[in-house]
C-alpha cells in the first residue's frame, strides 16, 4: 500500500459579498421601502403612469436608501466602473437602441422611460432593500456581524437573495403572467441572478440595465412589435452577459481569486494538473 501525499490544486473562490455598511436607520428605511412597494403594488396605488407603466411610491425611498448606503458602494466608484466597463458600454448602447426602437414602434417614448424607471425601482427594492433587511437579520440570528454585507458569510447572503427573488416573483404583475406555480420559476430565477450580480460586486446599474431591457422586449412582444423567439434570444444573451460580467468584475475587483487547495494523492497515482472550481 503506497504512502499518501498531498498535491496543491487551484480552486476559484469568492472571498466575500460586497461591502455595504449598515446602520439601524438604513435597515428601517429599507424595510419601509419593501413594505411600501409591495402594498402599493397590490393596492394599485402609484404616483401616476408613464404610458401604461405605473411609477411606484417606493421609488424615492429606494433612491434615499441608495444615497444612505453610498453611491460609490453601489458601483459608481472608479474601480467598479472599470470592472464593468465593457458591459456598461455595450449594454448601454443596446439599451439605448431598444428604448429608441420601442418608442418609435411600440409604446412611445414616455412608456419606454417608464419601463426603465420601473426596472430601476424594482432593483432598488428587491435587489437592494430586501437583501439588506433579510440578510442583516439572518446574519444577526446566526451571531455574525450584520453591519456590513462583506462580514455576513455565505448563508445570510443566500437567504437574502432567495427571499428577494421570492417576493419579486409574487408581485401582482408577475402573478398575472403565471398559469401555475411552475411559471413562478422564471421570475424567481431572474430575481436571483440579478440579485447575485448586485450582492457580489455591489454594482446596481448592470442589473438594472438587464431588467430594463427585459421589460422593453417583453412589452414589445405584447405589442406585436417583436417575436417571442427574438425576445427569448435577447433575454438569454443579456442574462449570459450579466453572469460573465459578474465573473470578470469579481476578478478585476480581487474578490474572485484562485486559491490553492491541498488534496490527498496516493503514491504511484498519476498526478492531476486540472483545477477545481
Amino acid at each position: 500500500m503506497g504512502l499518501g501525499t498531498t498535491q496543491s490544486r487551484g480552486k476559484w473562490v469568492w472571498e466575500r459579498w460586497t461591502r455595504w455598511p449598515f446602520t439601524p436607520r438604513i435597515i428601517i428605511v429599507a424595510a419601509v421601502a419593501v413594505v411600501l412597494d409591495v402594498v402599493t403594488a397590490w393596492a394599485g396605488i402609484s404616483f401616476g403612469t408613464l404610458g401604461r407603466v405605473p411609477i411606484s411610491p417606493a421609488l424615492p425611498l429606494g433612491l434615499i436608501l441608495a444615497a444612505m448606503i453610498g453611491l460609490n458602494r453601489l458601483g459608481f466608484d472608479r474601480a467598479n466602473r472599470r470592472a464593468w466597463r465593457e458591459f456598461l458600454v455595450v449594454g448601454g448602447g443596446v439599451l439605448i437602441y431598444v428604448v429608441a426602437s420601442y418608442a418609435s414602434n411600440a409604446g412611445g417614448f414616455s412608456e419606454a422611460i417608464g419601463l426603465v424607471l420601473a426596472a430601476l425601482g424594482e432593483e432598488l427594492v428587491y435587489r437592494l432593500a430586501v437583501i439588506v433587511v433579510v440578510g442583516a437579520l439572518a446574519a444577526r440570528l446566526l451571531g455574525r456581524d450584520w453591519r456590513n454585507a462583506s462580514e455576513w458569510g455565505m448563508a445570510p447572503g443566500l437567504i437574502g437573495l432567495f427571499v428577494g427573488s421570492l417576493v419579486f416573483s409574487m408581485l401582482p404583475g408577475h402573478i398575472a403572467q403565471m398559469s401555475d406555480a411552475l411559471h413562478a420559476l422564471p421570475f424567481a430565477s431572474l430575481g436571483f441572478v440579478l440579485g447575485y450580480a448586485v450582492l457580489r460586486t455591489g454594482a446596481l446599474v448592470p442589473a438594472a440595465m438587464v431588467h430594463a431591457l427585459l421589460n422593453l422586449v417583453t412589452l414589445a412582444v405584447l405589442a406585436g412589435d417583436m417575436t417571442i423567439g427574438s425576445r427569448n434570444a435577447i433575454s438569454a444573451a443579456a442574462l449570459f452577459a450579466l453572469v460573465i460580467g459578474t465573473v470578470v468584475a469579481g476578478l478585476r475587483l480581487g474578490i474572485l481569486r484562485r486559491a490553492p487547495v491541498e488534496v490527498p494523492v496516493t503514491a504511484g497515482a498519476e498526478p492531476s494538473t486540472s483545477p477545481t472550481f
